[in-house]
């Protein structure tokens, strides 16, 4: 995995060392300090440790994939419980045979098989192995939790990618559809209307890239779709821009502003052949950003919802859900004779 790992993930042969170290010494300690016998505890740990390893490894590298990996309750208990009567058996000859105090231990008078003896002694001793498959277990979850929201982020970062793409041309099309109609009556505002065009699209193609741009770049951006529309309209357009607050400190996803602009165009002034309306309104301040946008409609469009928003709609609607989960609001109100937009968007803390 690309992300660079918590250090307790790393350097793996000096945390088992670590974690070795740890059990060797507190069993030794533990003991030694109870039984005041330190050099025999310390002799009878040592005799132990390797029987301890085994004993753990094999639990975290045989018995446990049985659960994590193949998902099989009923084997993997019967597995556990014969690891568990074999620990307390190997643990318990281990002493018996390679013991060098038997009779500071007793042993000299047990039987060398003593089931008793190997439960109990496993009994005492499973902590060990039971701990590292803990440990085993918690890394395994965090990893699956690591590629998890990574694969997720990706997803929503090809999502974001592909709704974004889906913007340019849309609105180039748009756009292009009125460039066309002005060329046809040999407008003398079509030169400024391809410059503005221009500066449109440089700015969608190459400088909306980032996930957040300055909020003051966006309403610049917005500010000439408004001026370009304008030209279009001439005074027939009944249209009211205004920005309230100040910019210069927040930044917004690219292009989430726009579509709803563009769409009150589209599927309303350009529908209304008598007096098209068209008021903007945004208000900025420190809890959130408010833009509220309202168009005239004609009759025939009346009944119409996802039709009047058209694509754009569609796709920053999705974008906010992405890059703002729980951090808007969209109110959509289709009426009779206009169609309003009110979105807020609260400022990440």
């Amino acid at each position: 995995m690309s992300e660079r790992l918590p250090v307790f993930f790393r350097y793996r042969l000096a945390w088992h060392l670590v974690f070795w170290l740890v059990v060797f010494f507190m069993y030794w300690l533990t003991f030694a300090s109870y039984m005041d016998r330190y050099y025999q505890e310390f002799i009878s740990n040592l005799i132990l440790l390797p029987v301890r390893m085994i004993g753990t490894y094999t639990l975290i590298y045989l018995v446990l994939p049985v659960l994590t990996d193949k998902k099989k309750f009923t084997a993997f208990v019967f597995f556990l419980l014969l690891h568990f009567f074999l620990y307390g058996f190997l643990l318990y000859a281990s002493m018996y045979i390679a013991n060098p105090f038997p009779n500071f231990y007793d042993f000299s008078k047990l039987p060398f098989f003593n089931p008793n003896k190997m439960v109990a002694k496993s009994i005492t001793d499973y902590a060990i192995p039971a701990m590292g498959a803990a440990i085993v277990i918690f890394k395994k979850w965090y990893l699956d939790e690591l590629k998890n929201k990574k694969l997720a982020a990706e997803k929503m970062a090809a999502e974001l990618s592909f709704l974004k793409a889906q913007i340019h041309p849309h609105f180039l099309f748009n756009t292009l559809n009125n460039l066309y109609a002005l060329a046809l009556i040999k407008s003398d505002k079509t030169p400024d209307i391809v410059l503005k065009l221009s500066d449109l699209m440089d700015y969608m193609i190459y400088k909306s890239n980032d996930e957040f741009v300055p909020l003051s770049k966006e309403l610049e951006i917005l500010n000439s779709y408004v001026e370009l529309e304008k030209m279009r309209y001439n005074e027939r357009l009944d249209i009211v821009y205004e920005v309230k607050g100040d910019a210069i400190a927040y930044q917004i996803a690219p292009l989430v502003l726009l579509p709803f602009v563009e769409n009150s165009f589209k599927h309303g002034a350009s529908k209304d052949r008598a007096n098209p309306v068209v008021h903007i309104k945004i208000e900025i301040n420190p809890v959130h950003l408010n833009l509220k946008v309202v168009n005239s409609l004609t009759v025939e469009k009346k009944n119409g919802n996802s039709e009047n928003e058209g694509i754009g709609l569609a796709n920053v609607k999705r974008r906010l859900e992405l890059i703002y989960p729980g951090q808007f609001e969209l109110y959509i109100q289709p009426g009779f004779r206009e169609f309003k937009v009110d979105l807020k968007i609260f400022w990440k803390k």
